[in-house]
């Protein structure tokens, strides 16, 4: 039997697009991978297609998913596939495959030892953990204009999920939030949607802060270090809690504090 590869754009569309194409084409899951990158080694006797992301096509397999896996099983599912993992689409398709045969698609998560399964919960709960670190890393600033800049360099592609949480919490304010990374943009308009935006011309010089964003920063630095007890004082715990590379977009990390 011939093994089938589908290469498709790195996002859910396009992985959506990927797995319609293997249903449509009635593909064998073990005998199908997706990868949502360029081919490196090539694989001896498979067949290799390239897949165009088409929006309909997505639209309708998560339809399908959402209605037959629940919304708790589509959160997972999204969860993993915003993972940086290059085989994070084989996962998925194969566990939604198993998925689809049940009767009862969401128990699939219980089958522990399955080896798609199980890296797709593996997947699902490195994005979650830090998706929700940067719940609470996230720091935005003031600039022109009243609205609020935040950067941040996460590993996994989780900004559509961190936008959804801070317009939820910040519904009456203008807010960017950029994936330096990614050169991924969500935009938030104050009393609307948010939306993504790509733009790699960005530059952070460009950003110009606000009259009193300097003020307010110094005074959250000053905050922080007054509050901070020198006798317990553990690096090695706060490293464990806070990584490093969350630090340099977090205001309590960028600068000294005047004495």
């Amino acid at each position: 039997m011939e093994e089938h590869i589908l290469i498709c754009e790195d996002s859910l569309e396009g992985v959506f697009t990927a797995v319609y194409m293997a249903y449509e084409k009635h593909y064998r899951p073990e005998l199908t991978a997706i990868q949502t990158s360029e081919a490196g080694n090539l694989r001896l006797f498979a067949v290799y297609e390239t897949v165009m992301t088409d929006k309909v096509k997505s639209e309708k397999v998560a339809n399908t998913l959402h209605r037959r896996f629940g919304e708790e099983g589509f959160y997972i599912l999204c969860l993993a596939l915003a993972s940086a993992d290059a085989d994070k689409a084989t996962a998925v398709y194969r566990t939604i495959a198993q998925g689809l045969r049940l009767a009862e698609p969401f128990r699939v998560f219980a089958r522990h030892a399955d080896p798609a399964v199980h890296k797709t919960q593996k997947l699902k709960y490195n994005a979650w953990h830090e998706m929700h670190q940067l719940f609470g890393f996230v720091r935005f600033r003031e600039i022109r204009g009243g609205i609020l800049f935040a950067e941040i360099a996460p590993k996994n592609n989780v900004i559509s999920f961190l936008a959804d949480h801070f317009a939820d919490r910040l519904p009456s304010e203008h807010f960017l939030l950029y994936d330096s990374g990614r050169a991924l943009f969500a935009i938030h308009k104050a009393g609307g949607q948010w939306f993504l935006a790509r733009d790699s011309h960005f530059k952070r010089e460009d950003v110009e802060e606000s009259g009193e964003e300097a003020l307010y920063q110094e005074l959250f630095r000053h905050f922080c270090h007054n509050i901070a007890v020198e006798a317990r004082r553990n690096d090695g715990l706060q490293k464990g809690m806070l990584p490093l590379r969350f630090r340099p977009y977090m205001t309590e990390f960028t600068n000294p504090v005047r004495k």
